[in-house]
């Protein structure tokens, strides 16, 4: 093969590269529920890729909507940038290109089953690359800690709080702070 012919096969390969790639990048996300109220930090498709991530990652008895909008909420007290990354990382668990190019996925994970989902998680839980192993963490995490904060799931792991009856308020003499005796 000449230099003329490698050069036009591997514009041509790199045109249907591109083409096909922006095809899934532009790949819509499927709806997983809608938002109870306006979200202040995560973006629509964010959103919707969160309800399906806590939705495999969380206990069955935990709304994924409402965990979702448990982390909009807590968010919305993070640095702008953090705010930022989050999206992104969202997005970029959603991308099919990235889905494609890593793990042998031609969907969004919001249109993948349950099974498919769960197969995507354990790679992200399991890559080499530090930032997809350190993107699911932080995924499951934040996920975990707004379910388990949910009054509503500590029957599902076998939390029972202490009686109200066992709180004994102290009180609290602040006369005497700072004076010498």
């Amino acid at each position: 093969m000449n230099r003329r012919t490698f050069l036009k096969r591997g514009l041509a390969g790199g045109a249907v590269l591109l083409l096909g790639g922006g095809a899934l990048a532009l790949f819509p996300t499927k709806e997983q529920g809608a938002p109870t109220h306006a979200l202040a930090v995560l973006e629509p498709r964010s959103f919707q890729v969160l309800v399906a991530v806590a939705r495999r990652v969380v206990p069955a008895t935990a709304d994924g909507v409402k965990v979702a909008e448990g982390v909009d909420a807590l968010l919305r007290r993070a640095p702008v940038e953090a705010q930022r990354d989050f999206n992104r990382l969202l997005g970029l668990f959603e991308n099919a290109l990235p889905g494609l190019l890593f793990d042998g996925r031609v969907l969004p994970f919001t249109r993948l089953s349950p099974e498919s989902q769960d197969a995507v998680l354990a790679h992200w839980r399991d890559s080499r690359l530090t930032i997809r192993r350190t993107g699911y963490h932080a995924l499951r995490r934040i996920c975990l800690a707004v379910a388990y904060a949910d009054e509503a799931t500590w029957p599902a792991v076998g939390y029972a709080p202490p009686p109200a009856s066992a709180y004994t308020p102290m009180a609290y003499d602040d006369s005497k702070v700072g004076v010498p005796s």
